[in-house]
């Protein structure tokens, strides 16, 4: 009877043990049934959920593979770019462009609002010392008393414009939130208060209208001058309304982009010095770079150019084109904050990271994409900048994920 017993659990043990070897071998076998690249779309949110998300917004990005990094061989390479190899494992939504001053403004704009300074155009300028010479009329006073709520911003520009009269300032500056007030009176005056002497009335709506395209491409700006700490700020603001409103799926949340997210994202595909076209150029023609001399840019562009400021976002117009997965300013105008500390990358290109989050800890953040003020080198797909979460710069932003929380 104790032999049968013996047998009858030996019979049961051996499968379970081989059947313990055969998974453990799979697992280690890290080669094998990966996810083809480029991926093949993966369903993970029911139907009812994924109508939640904005596809005008967010580009949906499949699992996959890559090679991170960069060879021994791409021009400007950095020695902290050694190729690994990454697996993606679960889908996530990018924003296609970088997050604007109006997007900030709408969710953190109580405490956290964010002005832009810019040189109003000679025509606009001189078009606008009608609207000052108003400033004084009784029904015109009344009219911006009941139309502005705030009369600060309305009252700098009065004081900035007799500036500019006497020449004070040769040049008109404003911001977006005193050009705003402006445009508030001036979409609700009466016809016949846009009467201007020597201007029909078609020139006037032109007139205003150009202030308005003005006054959009300002507030359309990527947002600048933000710490990664005020960026996380944002997301969990954000994150909150859109769960507290019933507009967001369930478990996904907004948040940076992983730096292996960021690279997949960029690349889009391409394992060239950018994942724009071929992959091999890099300059003024196809990003926001600084672009204009021959030792700032990869490849061989038929321009040099250098724009040497930030340019708008235009969903319905971009100005440049995106990568083959409706991406924009990947390369260049801001630099964009990452979740990851910044840490070293594994040492052999076979080591194969699953869905990596950097470092526990650390002392800076990544950066990635270069900026409006950087060559081409530092805009390269496999590029890797660094900074204390603290930092705000001019040419510092970032771009959205709506995705699974990283820790």
């Amino acid at each position: 009877m104790k032999l049968f017993f013996l047998l009858l659990s030996l019979i049961l043990i051996i499968p379970i043990f081989f059947s313990g070897c055969s998974d453990r071998v799979e697992e280690n076998n890290t080669h094998e049934g990966y996810i083809p690249y480029p991926p093949t779309p993966s369903t993970s949110l029911p139907a009812k959920e994924q109508k939640k998300i904005d596809l005008e917004y967010f580009s949906r990005i499949e699992p996959g593979e890559f090679l991170m990094g960069s060879p021994s061989e791409e021009p400007g390479r950095g020695g902290d770019e050694k190729i690994h190899r990454v697996k993606i494992t679960r889908p996530y939504y990018i924003s296609k462009f970088e997050v604007t001053v109006k997007e900030w403004n709408q969710v953190l704009g109580d405490f956290a609002k964010k002005e832009i300074k810019f040189l109003v155009p000679e025509g606009q300028a001189k078009f606008l010392g009608w609207f000052y010479s108003k400033r004084g009329n009784v029904p015109f006073r009344k009219l911006i008393n009941s139309n502005i709520t705030n009369t600060e911003k309305l009252e700098n520009f009065f004081s900035e414009y007799k500036k500019f009269m006497d020449r004070t300032n040769s040049e008109l500056v404003m911001t977006t939130a005193e050009l705003g007030s402006v445009l508030s009176v001036l979409t609700n005056l009466k016809p016949a208060q846009k009467v201007i002497e020597n201007h029909s009335p078609e020139e006037v709506a032109l007139k205003i209208n150009s202030l308005r395209s003005l006054w959009s491409n300002n507030m359309n700006m990527p947002v600048t001058d933000i710490s990664y700490s005020q960026v996380l700020q944002y997301c969990y603001s954000k994150t909150t309304e859109g769960h507290e409103n019933g507009d967001l799926p369930k478990g996904l949340v907004f948040r940076l982009p992983s730096e292996a997210e960021w690279e997949y994202a960029c690349r889009a595909g391409n394992s060239g010095v950018c994942g724009l076209d071929d992959g091999k150029n890099l300059s003024g023609m196809n990003a926001n770079i600084n672009g204009g001399a021959h030792q700032n840019i990869i490849g061989k562009p038929e321009l040099l150019i250098n724009r040497n400021k930030l340019t708008p976002i235009s969903r319905t117009n971009p100005r440049l084109d995106g990568n083959a997965w409706g991406l924009h300013d990947m390369h260049g105008n801001v630099m964009e904050w990452c979740y990851d500390f910044y840490g070293e990358y594994p040492d052999q290109e076979a080591t194969v990271s699953i869905d990596p989050i950097g470092p526990i800890r650390g002392a800076k953040r990544v950066l990635r994409g270069g900026s409006f003020l950087r060559p081409a080198h530092s805009a390269r797909s496999a590029s890797r900048e660094s900074l204390e979460p603290s930092w705000r710069g001019s040419e510092i932003g970032f771009r959205l994920v709506l995705g699974y929380p990283l820790r």
